[in-house]
C-alpha cells in the first residue's frame, strides 16, 4: 500500500542489497542485531536505533546479522505530513545528514508498542486517521532520538544551495547550467562536487525529484499521463514513461493501477 505500510522482519544473515530510491518515506527501528548501510559513506546501525530513507535518496544495505527490524513506509502527502515539523529528520537526511538516530533505552519498549499497535490497526483496517496518529507518535520518537557527531554531517553549502534551487524550479526546463548559474559556480565544478557529495549527477537529481512528484500526482489526481508529463517538465511523454519505468519498474499507468488496487 502506497499510503501506509508497516511490518516486522527477522533476518539471520543479510547480504549486500543495492537499492535505487523509494517514492515513500521509510522509517525502520532495529530491535536487535546490527546493520551496515552505505549512504555517502559506510556506517553501522545497531540495536535501538532508527534509520530513515527519504523519497529519492539512494542507499544500499551492505550486510546485517541477527536482525529484528520493525519498519514503516508512508506517503507524507497522503497523511498530510509534508509540511509538518515532525518531518525534519527526513529533511536533514536530504541535506546530507547520515540517516541513523539513537534512541534512549527508556523509550525503546514504547517505540515497539507503537509499531505493534500500528501493525494491528493496519491489519484490522482501522481508519486512516487512527493509523496516522500512530505514525505521528513514531515521528515524535524519531525527533526525540539523537544523532551522534558521526551521523551529523551535511552536504557542502554549494550542493545544498543547488538542491534548494532544484526544489524550487524542478518543474521548469532546468539543467546543470541553470543550476550552476544560480549558485554562482562553474558548471564543471558543480557537476564534480554534486556527484562526489550525492553520488548523483545534477540531471539525475532533477529527474528523481520529478519522479517523486509524479508518484504523488498519479495517486492524488486523475490527470492523463501526457498532461502529467508536461506539468512535470517532460516535453516528450514517451521519455517520461521510459524514465518512470526505469526507476520504478512499471509504466506510470500500471503503477497508478497497482496502487489503487492495493488501497481498496
Amino acid at each position: 500500500m502506497h499510503t501506509l505500510a508497516v511490518g516486522e522482519e527477522y533476518i539471520s544473515v543479510l547480504t549486500e542489497q543495492k537499492h535505487g530510491t523509494h517514492s515513500e518515506c521509510v522509517l525502520t527501528f532495529l530491535v536487535s542485531g546490527s546493520l551496515d548501510i552505505a549512504h555517502r559513506r559506510d556506517f553501522k546501525v545497531s540495536e535501538g536505533m532508527f534509520s530513515v530513507v527519504p523519497p529519492g535518496v539512494p542507499h544500499s544495505l551492505i550486510k546485517g546479522l541477527d536482525l529484528h527490524v520493525l519498519w514503516l513506509s508512508f506517503c507524507p502527502d497522503c497523511l498530510d505530513l509534508t509540511n509538518s515539523e515532525l518531518m525534519a529528520p527526513f529533511e536533514n537526511v536530504k541535506q546530507g545528514a547520515l540517516p541513523a538516530f539513537n534512541t534512549e533505552l527508556s523509550r525503546r519498549e514504547f517505540i515497539k508498542v507503537l509499531f505493534y499497535e500500528l501493525m494491528a490497526g493496519n491489519k484490522q483496517g482501522f481508519s486512516l486517521d487512527v493509523q496516522r496518529s500512530f505514525v505521528v507518535l513514531l515521528l515524535n520518537e524519531l525527533n526525540r532520538a539523537g544523532q551522534s557527531d558521526l551521523h551529523h554531517t551535511r552536504y557542502n553549502e554549494k550542493v545544498i544551495k543547488a538542491m534548494t534551487y532544484i526544489q524550487a524550479n524542478y518543474l521548469q526546463p532546468i539543467g546543470l547550467k541553470q543550476v550552476s548559474d544560480a549558485v554562482h559556480v562553474s558548471a564543471p565544478y558543480l557537476a564534480a562536487l554534486f556527484k562526489k557529495e550525492t553520488e548523483f549527477t545534477v540531471g539525475q537529481w532533477i529527474t528523481q525529484k520529478r519522479l517523486s512528484q509524479a508518484c504523488s500526482q498519479l495517486l492524488h489526481t486523475s490527470l492523463p499521463i501526457s498532461q502529467l508529463a508536461e506539468q512535470l517538465g517532460w516535453s516528450d511523454t514517451t521519455h517520461f514513461i521510459r524514465q518512470f519505468k526505469k526507476h520504478l519498474g512499471q509504466t506510470p499507468a500500471a503503477w497508478r493501477r497497482s496502487c489503487e488496487s492495493e488501497d481498496k
